[in-house]
Order: C-alpha cells, then sequence, then structure tokens
C-alpha cells in the first residue's frame, strides 16, 4: 500500500522552513537490477579516467589543488591524495571507497575536487578557512577487479586464537570474523583471500589485534613493523602528517526502509521511504568525549542537509567498536591528540553509508540504478559538513540532538526479483 505522508514538520522547525507544506506519494520498491539484465559499471570511473581528471584538474587550479600518492597497491595503482588550499589552516580529511565495489564517494570526491579547485566564492569560503584533503578512492585494486577487497589475494585467511588486551587479559579474539578482517573471494574454484582495509586503520599496527592475536606468527602478513595494507597504511600516515581537525569515511550500504517514527510525531523520517543512506560516528569506549561530540556535530549537519533534499532518507547505521576500523580509529587518534594536550576542535570522525553497491548478491546490486541521485546524496552530506566547519556553524550544533533527529529505525529489504 503506498502512503502519503508529511515531509516537513518538526524538522521544518529545526531548519527553518516552518509554512512550507510537501507531501510525497511514497513507493520504496526500486531501483532494482532483475537476474537477466546485463550489468553495466561504465558511468564509473575507470582508474585510468580518475587518474587523467585529477591531474588535469591541478593543472587548471593554478595552484590550489596539488595531487600525490599516499600509497601503492599491490597492482601497481597509485591512492591519490588531493590537497587543497592553504596548508596553514586547519585540515580536514575524506577518504572513499575502501571497498571497490562502494563507488560513489569516489564520483562525488571528484565533484568535490572540481568544486573547490575554482575560483568561485562558494569554494573560497571553504578554502580560505580550511586545508581540504581528500582520497578519492582508496582502493583502485578493488575498484577495478571489482571486488570489495584489495588486489593483494597473498593475504592468509583469518585465525581464530585467543589474545591479551592491554591489562595482559585474555580476551576473545575478533579474528574470526571472515570478512571482518579478510575478504573471501572464489577465484578458479577456490577461495582466495585479500584485505578487507576498512580493519587496518591502528595508528600503532604492533598494536593491532591482527598482531596481538597471532602469536608467533611471521611474514609480512604479521609482521610487527609493518602493515600489510599499504591502502590503509597510506591514510593512516596522511593522517599523522597533516593532524586533521576531522575525518569522514564514504561507503555504500545494501537496501533497508524506515520502519517507525520514534520520538513520536519526529518528521525527520518519512515512513516507508527506501533508506537512501546513513551515518555514525565512533562507538569505541575509548573515544574521548570531545571527540565524540565533534563526529554527532557532523552527524548532525549531514542529517539536516539530508532534510531538505527531496530525495534523501538518512538513519543511523549499526556498527560495532572495532578499533581498527576508519570510523573508531580517527576517533581514536583525535583522542590521543586530546590527551596529549591539543586543543581546539578535533577528533572529528564520522561513518558515511550511501545506497547502492555494484557486486555481491541481487539484493545489493544496483549497478548504474539511480547513480547520479546517490552521487548527489554522497556530495550533499560531505559539502555540507565543510561549510558548517569554514564558517564555524558546525561547533554551535547540540550533539543531544543525535537521539532525536539520527535513530536506526530502519529495517533490510529484499530485491523482489
Amino acid at each position: 500500500m503506498r502512503k502519503v505522508v508529511s515531509v516537513l514538520g518538526g524538522a521544518a522547525a529545526v531548519l527553518g522552513l516552518a509554512g512550507l507544506a510537501v507531501a510525497q506519494t511514497v513507493n520504496p520498491g526500486g531501483p532494482w537490477v532483475t537476474p537477466q539484465q546485463t550489468v553495466s559499471l561504465e558511468g564509473f570511473l575507470s582508474y585510468e579516467q580518475l587518474t587523467d581528471q585529477l591531474f588535469g584538474i591541478e593543472r587548471r587550479s593554478r595552484g590550489v589543488l596539488e595531487i600525490e600518492s599516499v600509497a601503492t597497491t599491490a597492482g601497481g595503482r597509485e591512492v591519490w591524495l588531493a590537497k587543497i588550499g592553504d596548508p596553514s589552516k586547519p585540515a580536514v580529511m575524506i577518504i572513499n571507497q575502501q571497498h571497490g565495489d562502494e563507488p560513489h564517494g569516489a564520483e562525488a570526491a571528484l565533484d568535490i575536487v572540481k568544486h573547490l579547485s575554482n575560483a568561485s566564492a562558494g569554494a573560497r569560503a571553504i578554502t580560505d578557512a580550511l586545508y581540504v584533503l581528500i582520497v578519492p578512492r582508496m582502493n583502485p585494486d578493488g575498484a577495478t577487479i571489482p571486488d570489495r577487497g584489495n588486489g593483494d589475494f597473498d593475504a592468509p585467511p583469518a585465525r581464530t586464537s585467543s589474545c591479551l588486551d592491554a591489562n595482559g587479559n585474555v580476551i576473545a579474539s575478533r579474528l574470526d570474523q571472515g570478512r571482518g578482517v579478510y575478504t573471501d573471494r572464489a577465484v578458479f574454484d577456490r577461495n582466495l583471500f585479500h584485505y578487507d582495509m576498512n580493519r587496518y586503520h591502528w595508528a600503532d599496527w604492533a598494536q593491532s589485534e591482527q598482531i596481538r592475536c597471532n602469536p608467533g606468527f611471521g611474514g609480512r602478513h604479521f609482521d610487527p613493523a609493518r602493515s600489510p595494507v599499504p591502502e590503509a597504511q597510506g591514510a593512516v600516515d596522511a593522517y599523522a602528517r597533516f593532524q586533521p581537525i576531522w575525518v569522514i569515511d564514504v561507503h555504500n550500504q545494501g537496501p533497508s526502509v524506515v520502519v517507525e517514527e520514534e520520538p513520536a510525531q519526529n518528521d525527520a523520517y518519512r515512513l516507508d521511504r527506501r533508506v537512501t543512506g546513513s551515518i555514525l560516528w565512533p562507538t569505541n569506549a575509548a573515544v574521548a568525549p570531545a571527540a565524540v561530540a565533534l563526529s554527532q556535530q557532523m552527524a548532525l549537519i549531514m542529517k539536516k542537509r539530508s532534510m531538505q533534499l527531496g530525495y534523501a532518507e538518512i538513519t543511523r547505521y549499526v556498527g560495532g567498536d572495532f578499533p581498527g576500523i576508519a570510523r573508531n580509529a580517527y576517533g581514536l587518534m583525535g583522542t590521543t591528540r586530546i590527551e596529549g594536550g591539543e586543543t581546539g576542535p578535533l577528533g572529528g570522525s564520522v561513518l558515511v553509508e550511501i545506497l547502492g553497491q555494484t557486486e555481491g548478491s541481487i539484493n545489493f546490486n544496483l549497478g548504474q540504478k539511480a547513480h547520479g541521485m546517490l552521487r548527489n546524496v554522497a556530495r550533499e552530506l560531505v559539502t555540507a559538513v565543510l561549510e558548517a566547519t569554514a564558517d564555524g556553524s558546525l561547533f554551535a550544533e547540540d550533539p543531544a540532538q543525535v537521539d532525536e533527529l539520527i535513530l536506526a529505525n530502519d529495517v533490510n529489504i529484499s530485491n523482489p526479483h
């Protein structure tokens, strides 16, 4: 049954849009791929196209943009970092497409690089205040294969064991989560393993659970002195070098739909609407409250921007406390800086999950369907935080509002085909 629901109401007061009456006929059924259709991914940039466009923008930017490589993959591809603006300004960092089958962040990132590299007033408002660091595509191997993990098929399978916490107590290993550490890929009727790099953002690799839970193992995969995942290490090294005040990590997720409204009369959500994305801040208990608060302020800016868009429905992502995942890892790195006496807003870290992956089961694969809309969602959410950081309005947000406006009130749905 289709429903007609109010889009704005209590949320209108938050956004200053009271008085606008909007109704939307809701049909959350698509878009979907069908088993018979040919799925083309040519609408997404190849590694060569992305590289060519980045350096083309750099040549025309009159010194505003500089491109450098922060890592070389097992497949010999470079992980590019776009540095935009004045390095004397506070830095912020955006990373995209850690998983090769999650492309919309990379496409949106290129839009943002283009925008910030021109001489428009809107671009200058950001670059006059901030030094913007963007990794458009962290996983060029996975984007080329395409697959979730990177191109290092020498990775060993996950090993289940026990390991010790900081006090020497035995804790259950979290290395038995399969995809949580390595990604399986069936090739030539046998399982090969490559790295899910979003489990490898350790400031100190020697303290990682991968090392501590595999005592006695040697070789490059379990060498405490060297992370086996150059892409993730490149991002960690960039963070250490530039010390950004916040990090945004853009991914893609599977399909879901809004199922309830809490608290009552909260018009931040539209019942039965297809979810276009979700967001979450650090949930590791060791992350400093100040870092969590800044992260929640960033999330609120994203949510409020989404409420101004007729095509966006943003919920709260459900994620764990694993310390090596980017969302928690950069919050923990910010915590170390805070505990070391560094002042000012810092330690922000937000995960953004946009609907739509390009590989995997038929439930997840949208091909290029809704590509433009999903690219726009990613661009709008990230740009909103850039603008709010530059003009200072970010820091006026009340973090407590996340429990009113950003709720985990969605449920997974399946492809009817």
